[in-house]
């Protein structure tokens, strides 16, 4: 992103935190924030109002580490947010002569093809396609589908998580267990969209995800928990009522693309009585993709 998008990401992250009020801060309480922290810090008020406009050009690793640690990014997003500090285009980082349409055919071909449960997501974790064993294994059918295509960010994939739809698997899982499945998902959640946090869109899903009073706690809390997940994939224990518990593994296979990466999310058994039963859903079912949602246009 350039340097004017990088402005607009740093104060869409500013607003993200609240004061002691409720309020969302202000380039005068980051700044404070960040002279408590390391009285070193190169930021002030002034530099930050410079850097939001975009019109500190070149930003030095101290003044970038500062920012980093003000706004309580987390690892993941941490990375991120170098990248798009670099002042490199998406289109100079993933440079590609397809036009979207023939990149999504080919990912849905590889997401058909998979004989385990997987799920395709782009860069907000909408859900744009699901493969037939995915559906089995979560116990959906096309009357939950249709239900959540009603929804704003019905098919976004937090807002499933923490929605009563998931209540079926969350109630096999121990709290300790539900703990750790929430806390990776958000904190795969913030990491993914790290770059596309000052989109209109974002601003919206996000708005709708804090009104789930569960989530808000999760999306506020995970900073410290991050050392214990694998970035891009964890271990989870769940299940249906007619499948019994399932252990298994996410893990993401990514297509790099300049209109916003995709994902598909594939679930790995961890134990032999996972594995029989995933291979008798591939069995069982035909090899279908579901798609959701629109991409790379947002609606």
């Amino acid at each position: 992103m350039n340097h004017k998008e990088f402005g607009h990401l740093i104060a869409a992250l500013r607003k993200e935190h609240f004061d002691e009020e409720g309020d969302r801060l202000t380039q005068a309480h980051l700044a404070e924030r960040a002279r408590q922290a390391d009285h070193l810090t190169p930021l002030n008020e002034v530099i930050l109002g410079k850097i939001e406009r975009g019109e500190r050009a070149n930003l030095d690793a101290q003044t970038l580490l500062s920012l980093a640690d003000t706004l309580r990014l987390t690892i993941g997003e941490r990375r991120e947010f170098f990248l798009a500090a670099t002042g490199l285009q998406d289109e100079q980082i993933y440079v590609t002569q397809e036009d979207p349409e023939a990149i999504l055919a080919s990912v849905l071909r590889t997401l058909r093809e998979i004989q385990l449960p997987a799920l395709l997501v782009d860069r907000y974790l909408d859900v744009i396609a699901v493969n037939s064993i995915a559906l089995k294994m979560y116990n959906i059918n096309q009357i939950n589908l249709q239900k959540r295509q009603d929804q704003p960010a019905g098919f976004n994939l937090l807002s499933y998580i923490f929605s009563a739809d998931f209540e079926p698997q969350r109630s096999l899982m121990t709290q300790q267990e539900w703990h750790r499945f929430a806390a990776g998902n958000v904190i795969y959640f913030r990491r993914v969209t790290l770059h596309y946090r000052m989109t209109d869109y974002f601003a919206g899903l996000l708005a709708l995800l804090r009104r789930n009073r569960e989530f808000r706690w999760y999306w506020e809390q995970v900073f410290d928990e991050e050392k214990l997940y694998f970035v891009g994939g964890e271990s989870f224990q769940m299940g249906n009522s007619g499948s019994g518990r399932f252990y298994y593994l996410t893990a993401p296979l990514l297509t790099l693309t300049p209109y916003g990466n995709l994902e598909i999310i594939t679930h790995i058994p961890r134990n032999g009585e996972t594995a029989a039963t995933f291979q008798q859903m591939a069995a069982t079912e035909d090899a279908r993709v579901y798609q959701l949602s629109s991409w790379p246009e947002k609606q």
